[in-house]
């Protein structure tokens, strides 16, 4: 704001005003800048701590956001959002015990919010506190049955508590709620259960559609118990019940697979595998043993992999194992990776960034041996000229392909970092150790491709917090074959055991049952939602200006990838360059989906994909 300005400026009023119109326009250091001129000018208004504590929080800083949210507090108690929101924000702190004491005092002044019981919910898992925290789970599914996740997020919880005890649970939740400390406990759920008996039913579904088969088995069983000629049901549970056994068979067999061929793929399929049945620490071993197999491999890549090893606090151990084979291996590029990554994971961000910088130098220096004189550091290294955004399954793998072939780019050593959406931390340094020394006066250019950003929460503001002026590439599919195409990659993977049908229409039923609701951010939401391509549009574009993205459609990338590179160079200001083969990187072969559902799918997006056009200015043309 320039010094005109502010001194026209003389009522805290104004400031905070001005403030709002900053804080609509997210231009949230402005913002910030108001909110505390109008503080300074009356220090005891708990609204304008309120307005602070919410712009630092869109800048992630969670510190200063917690104390002004308790200054608002100490100034009104009576104001349910202080304490909400400041349950978030130490919440993204971990300072759990903390968040808990904010949503319980949230819920005492409202207690019909869902997302404070869900959030709640949440603290609580962290601290093993599993009763309540499925008590709380529970009244969601009463209060907003359709808010998503939340029955995965009760059949951890119910896994995590009586493991393959389901007799227990059966017995807990078949009587009225066990007596312990809480707010409004009686508001909470068991009892009322009890007088409506449907809703075992209706959490017994959710739970089955989320995959939480022991879970379903517990909910269904009470339901039959108090509705004991019910066929409907009695099928629902024989459907979970088959499906578990489903699963120990498969199990079964991935065991004596192993006994006759004992490789790293087999040992991670059985992990997979005994992931989905909750048995966390058997599929730790079952992991550690096909990692110690073979340890020169890309395991960072493997969420599912750490998530495991997380849970069970067996990270600090596979971080001794992979240190050790580094030592013992220098050359082994991979190796590099993987401490780095298990360095990330355990929160050591500081350690792992000489890993990662030396296995950037090492891929360099075997690709441009001329370029690499010398080991560079972070000063030498300005991190990336130009990112693709996305989006998942759109071309993403061969458009980078085929940009890191150019003679003027130099690729980091992963294609995807995700550190702006899921790995985002305090250290930019750790995202610039990924990234090559560019020598000053090259004409040399590099960038990454994380289809994870495009629609990820937060995540263009951070970008264009560091990178303003950044360079951004999407390429846009019909989203139809994106979800079709992303869920029988997750099949491979082995992160996906449903049916298509099943995981579709559960995606389908989510986003039409009430769309006004629909928070299509929300990663629950997995195959769908992530082609209503104009809902980020929105906030990418309300941050960078149009001219600096490149939008291609991956159809006609497919096409003619040689006439889509031209457009590419010349947006990147490059020569143009041409290659031998454009290739088709990542691509999956599966049979075509049923028409019906080709036909439902298309009525969803058709108008989503109205809007795009019109927003955008460009036709896609997709059916």
């Amino acid at each position: 704001m320039s010094s005109k300005n502010k001194s026209n400026l003389n009522t805290p009023e104004e400031y905070a005003n001005l403030g709002s119109i900053y804080a609509q326009e997210k231009k949230w250091d402005l913002a910030i800048e108001n909110y505390r001129q109008a503080i300074l000018l009356k220090p005891n208004f708990s609204w304008y701590y309120y307005n602070l504590a919410q712009a630092l929080n869109q800048q992630e800083n969670w510190n200063d956001a917690i104390k002004n949210y308790y200054r608002a507090i100490e100034l009104n108690q009576n104001f349910y959002w202080s304490y909400y929101n400041l349950g978030n924000a130490l919440s993204k702190s971990k300072k759990w015990e903390e968040a808990i004491n904010a949503y319980k005092n949230a819920i005492k002044i409202d207690t019909n919010f869902p997302w404070c019981y869900y959030n709640l919910g949440n603290a609580l898992i962290e601290l093993k506190k599993w009763d309540e925290a499925i008590y709380n789970y529970l009244y969601v599914t009463q209060l907003q049955p359709d808010i998503p996740g939340i029955y995965s997020k009760l059949g951890d919880a119910i896994e995590e508590k009586y493991q393959s005890n389901l007799d227990a649970g059966i017995k807990d939740y078949g009587k009225a709620i066990p007596e312990y400390e809480q707010y409004s406990l009686d508001d909470i759920s068991l009892q009322f259960l009890q007088q409506n008996p449907n809703l075992f039913v209706q959490v017994a579904d959710g739970l089955a559609q989320a995959n939480k088969i022991n879970g379903a088995i517990i909910f269904y069983k009470i339901a039959l118990e108090l509705n004991q000629d019910d066929l409907n049901i009695s099928e629902k549970l024989q459907q979970v019940l088959d499906k578990r056994n489903q699963l120990e068979r498969e199990i079964l067999e991935l065991r004596k697979e192993i006994e006759l061929n004992q490789n790293s793929t087999s040992y991670y399929n059985l992990g997979i595998a005994l992931t989905r049945q909750q048995k966390w620490e058997e599929a730790v071993i079952a992991y550690r043993q096909g990692i110690e197999i073979n340890p020169d491999l890309s395991w960072w890549f493997y969420y599912n992999i750490w998530e495991a090893f997380a849970r069970e606090n067996k990270l600090t151990e596979i971080l001794t194992f992979f240190e050790i084979f580094q030592k013992a291996n220098p050359d082994s590029f991979w190796s590099y990776l993987n401490v780095g990554e298990a360095l990330t994971r355990l929160e050591r961000f500081d350690e792992a960034i000489p890993y990662y910088q030396t296995a950037c130098y090492q891929q360099t220096q075997k690709l441009y041996p001329r370029l690499v004189s010398q080991p560079w550091n972070l000063e030498q290294v300005q991190g990336p000229n130009f990112i693709i955004i996305g989006v998942h399954k759109g071309g993403t793998t061969s458009l980078y392909s085929y940009l890191t072939q150019h003679p003027q780019i130099i690729p980091p050593i992963k294609k995807e970092m995700d550190f702006w959406s899921w790995k985002f931390n305090e250290s930019i340094n750790w995202y610039l150790a990924h990234f090559p020394g560019i020598p000053e006066g090259k004409k040399l250019l590099t960038g990454e491709a994380s289809p994870s950003y495009f629609d990820h929460p937060n995540t263009a503001r951070r970008i264009y917090q560091f990178f303003p002026k950044i360079k951004l590439l999407v390429l846009l599919r019909n989203p139809v074959d994106r979800a079709i195409s992303q869920y029988y990659q997750w099949l491979r993977l082995n992160w996906e055991n449903r049916s298509l049908e099943e995981a579709i229409e559960s995606d389908l039923e989510k986003l039409t049952k009430a769309p006004e609701k629909v928070n299509y951010w929300m990663k629950e939401l997995n195959y769908l939602a992530r082609g209503v391509y104009i809902e980020f549009f929105k906030e990418w574009m309300s941050l960078f200006p149009r001219e600096q993205f490149l939008i291609l459609k991956s159809e006609d990338f497919y096409e003619n990838p040689e006439a889509s590179m031209e457009k590419v160079l010349t947006f990147l200001d490059l020569p143009e360059y041409q290659l031998l083969d454009y290739k088709n990187y990542n691509s999956g072969n599966y049979s075509q989906i049923d028409p019906l559902m080709r036909r439902s799918l298309s009525n969803y997006f058709r108008i989503h994909n109205e809007r795009l056009e019109e927003y955008l200015g460009m036709k896609f043309n997709w059916e």
